[in-house]
């Protein structure tokens, strides 16, 4: 009588063992099968190399000068910049599914389009300050007339950059994957042009002429300003290895940019005569929108 309850006590236990382990395997294979259905999409070669092109905005640079203007302060310029082109390369690597760290190197070709002090134009001298010339012309000034200052087919303007990127996909297993990221870097930008002073304010005097010339000298006296940039877009997987990616971003220079080095103005005068502002200083940015194709090696 004793051993009844136990030996049916036993059977109860020998009747459950199979289910627990049934059970078991049921979450063991649903946790395999959830593991690699997250998984699809992600034997692609972590390196990868791409290219974008697209358009640029830039944005006006608000500038004071080294040197002073006839009325003994320094110039107040905004130089203006035209839409361009714009061209990026990127070698990247994948850190994990979703974290993508890259280099990017970017050409951002514009032509200038005016450079003069804030508010009007009161006969080639800015209206709030007499003793300041209120810009740059294209051209000679006659007759009081000064066409806007322009590098279009004449000389070189452009911003070079290099940046170090950190992007997230925020939904790497699917076609379509939204990403942003950000980066920081250097800019580096040329402006090769020579334009004309919309007036000489002052007496005019052999050291002084009534028409004078200033040479833009290309590069910054520095090599490169501290640049940092924010992005975001949309990548479209064409296949394991190509993405089409779609790309805004906007960098801008927490410092000041210098430019005008040389300061060619009045060639032939002697040194120290005519009008010479020196170097410019001020702060850029830069809006973009590219497209281009990402492929895994």
């Amino acid at each position: 009588m004793r051993l009844y309850p136990t030996i049916r006590r036993r059977s109860a236990g020998a009747q459950l063992r199979p289910a627990a382990r049934l059970a078991k395997l049921v979450t063991a294979a649903t946790l395999l099968a959830a593991s690699s259905a997250a998984a699809q999409g992600f034997d692609e070669p972590r390196w990868y190399g791409a290219l974008d092109l697209g358009s640029h905005w830039p944005g006006a640079i608000d500038s004071h000068s080294t040197g002073d203007a006839p009325d003994g302060k320094p110039y107040d310029w905004q130089w203006k910049f035209r839409n361009d082109w714009t061209v990026d390369g990127r070698i990247g690597y994948r850190l994990t599914r979703h974290l993508r760290a890259e280099g990017e190197i970017g050409i951002q070709h514009t032509d200038v389009t005016s450079v003069h002090a804030p508010g009007a134009d009161a006969g080639g001298d800015s209206a709030a300050r007499p003793g300041e010339p209120w810009g740059l012309c294209a051209n000679p000034p006659a007759g009081g007339k000064c066409d806007p200052a322009s590098g279009r087919n004449k000389d070189i303007t452009a911003a070079f950059t290099g940046m170090a990127n950190l992007i997230y996909d925020v939904a790497p297993d699917r076609r379509i994957q939204p990403f942003f990221g950000g980066g920081v870097g250097m800019t580096h930008i040329e402006m090769l042009t020579t334009y004309w002073f919309s007036n000489v304010p002052g007496a005019i005097t052999a050291q002084n002429p009534s028409v004078q010339t200033m040479k833009l000298a290309g590069s910054l006296t520095r090599p490169g300003e501290f640049a940092m940039q924010g992005l975001a877009g949309l990548s479209y997987r064409i296949s394991r290895k190509a993405h089409f990616d779609v790309t805004y971003r906007y960098y801008f220079t927490p410092g000041e940019l210098r430019w005008n080095p040389l300061n060619n103005t009045a060639p032939g005068l002697p040194q120290g005569s005519g009008l010479r502002p020196g170097d410019f200083l001020g702060r850029f940015s830069d809006q973009s929108v590219t497209a281009g194709l990402r492929y895994a090696f």
